[in-house]
């Protein structure tokens, strides 16, 4: 293990939460996995052709889901309030066969991509939601200097510092903070291109409502939060990072100013940018 991971795994085991109040019944675990035919050679024509690559960021979407859940019923676990809850291991192939049937049952259009929310209740029940989404020919292509200025997000800082836990580290159905912070910072002025970045109670930059986030540094090389300030792991996070494409490092609420360009990412959207608009009291 790396210093950086051991890090992480010492703040994950100080995380608490009181799993009495957990409603087990209705939590899920979340994952939005973009499923887009343009990612394999040829676009699939039947449901049968359609492969794990056809989803991005496919193998980190299961291992996230993997480290969520133990995370989870490890806990509960411990307080004896269940003994055994997931009756079967989390693949990659046992979760590809869900999505394909999922997406033989809907008979969506398969030469469209789509939103794909994955909940996984902890008793191992699996639900499968699927959404049109735009259309990204380069999920990447926030990455380059000429993004065009239409496509940019219109991004409000948060000043109200939210609490790490458990629910901003993974990705779960209890958003409420989340939810909040873009209920009373975004205008609506310019619905689904814009975002709200919000902090921690010492003044650390975490992320965005529905995006990681990262900042271009004096060098040149963007800077995303470290995951000990209670950001959400996310799936194209690290596959940026594993790629020398984004860095870890400090960022506090002083260092963000009016104007300033923000790199946003997750795993639908891919790589987007925005520009900060306004900071929200």
């Amino acid at each position: 293990m790396s210093k950086d991971e051991d890090a992480y795994q010492k703040y994950i085991d100080s995380l608490s939460f009181d799993p009495y109040r957990l409603e087990v019944e209705t939590f899920q675990i979340l994952s939005t996995i973009r499923y887009d035919p343009s990612l394999t050679s040829s676009i699939p024509q039947s449901v049968d052709e359609v492969s794990k690559f056809n989803f991005f960021l496919f193998k980190e979407h299961i291992a996230r889901l993997r480290f969520t859940a133990d995370y989870f019923t490890s806990a509960l676990k411990h307080e004896k309030l269940v003994d055994d809850l997931f009756p079967y291991e989390i693949t990659e192939k046992h979760i590809l066969d869900q999505l394909k049937n999922a997406l033989f049952e809907s008979q969506v259009e398969l030469y469209l991509p789509l939103k794909v929310r994955l909940l996984l209740k902890l008793d191992g029940e699996l639900k499968i939601e699927l959404h049109e989404t735009s259309l990204r020919p380069d999920l990447y292509d926030g990455l380059e200097n000429d993004f065009p200025e239409e496509d940019q997000f219109d991004i409000y800082v948060y000043d109200t510092p939210i609490l790490p836990s458990p629910f901003t580290s993974f990705k779960t159905t209890k958003r409420e903070a989340y939810n909040d912070a873009r209920s009373k910072a975004l205008p609506g002025i310019r619905p689904g291109k814009e975002e709200v970045i919000l902090f921690n109670a010492i003044n650390e930059v975490m992320e965005g409502s529905i995006t990681n986030v990262a900042f271009r540094n004096d060098q040149g090389m963007w800077i995303t939060p470290q995951l000990t300030t209670g950001c959400l792991c996310g799936v194209t996070r690290n596959h940026l990072l594993q790629k020398n494409l984004i860095r870890e490092g400090d960022i506090t609420r002083s260092a963000l100013t009016l104007g300033q360009e923000v790199l946003l990412f997750n795993g639908i959207m891919g790589i987007s940018r925005g520009i900060i608009k306004g900071f929200i009291v």
